[in-house]
């Protein structure tokens, strides 16, 4: 591949990073590793980053630990740092990726598009920190530092309402990675909410929900596939 770029996950060893780790093969990826960054020196930061094109952040099924302070200090202050670094050294496009997981309470009835939110409880610390890390990105793309794709994935685990299958995954992944800030844009010039390059006026932030397709499926996916499809309408 001609002029691969150059891609850093966030967290190493768990399902989800390994999956990605996969699914970009054909780019030159690497994993953050925090135990050797100084967590009090930007500078130790943004050496991470230097000639990174794209950040993959997962909010939910990344870091993990038995602390609650831990699992919070992590989603908020550390990951601001994190992609404060990221701005400073310029990168490109920024995916976060969190979690379905996080409308699995709401009555089984209702049918969740990529518009909703939701403030989750203290009860369930991992949701809760997805919630908090998304907020923090989100911020980040509000400032305009950089674009930020929030990537809502299904269960790769079982075969639920919200199944992801790898393969769904894998397809679709290496479509959002492979698209520049001009094809964002020409996507979705039909739609109503624009997502534009974080050097022009306009919104920086999109939510994307990922599931395979079928009957009864909670999630639905009209973003995505109107994305990487322009001819589909939504």
């Amino acid at each position: 591949m001609k002029n691969k770029k150059n891609i850093l996950i966030s967290s190493k060893d768990s399902e989800l990073s390994e999956l990605l780790y996969e699914c970009l093969s054909d780019f030159n990826v690497k994993y953050l590793d925090l135990s050797k960054i100084d967590v009090n020196s930007h500078e130790s930061y943004n050496e991470i980053f230097k000639g990174v094109n794209i950040y993959i952040h997962l909010c939910h099924g990344g870091f993990n630990h038995s602390d609650t302070m831990k699992m919070i200090d992590y989603h908020t202050r550390i990951t601001y740092d994190i992609l404060f670094a990221a701005g400073k050294e310029n990168v490109d496009k920024v995916f976060a990726i969190s979690t379905l997981d996080l409308f699995k309470n709401l009555e089984s009835n209702l049918t969740v598009t990529e518009n909703w939110e939701l403030n989750y409880p203290a009860s369930e610390i991992d949701l809760l920190c997805a919630n908090l890390a998304e907020n923090v990105c989100k911020e980040f793309a509000r400032d305009k530092v950089f674009e930020v794709i929030n990537l809502r994935l299904g269960n790769i685990q079982k075969k639920d309402k919200s199944y992801l299958s790898k393969t769904e995954l894998k397809n679709k992944f290496l479509k959002l990675v492979n698209f520049d800030n001009d094809e964002f844009e020409k996507a979705k010039a039909a739609q109503n909410e624009q997502f534009v390059s974080a050097r022009k006026k306009g919104p920086n932030w999109i939510n994307l929900h990922l599931q395979d397709s079928f009957e009864g499926q909670k999630y639905l996916t009209s973003k995505i596939k109107s994305l990487l499809d322009p001819e589909v309408k939504i």
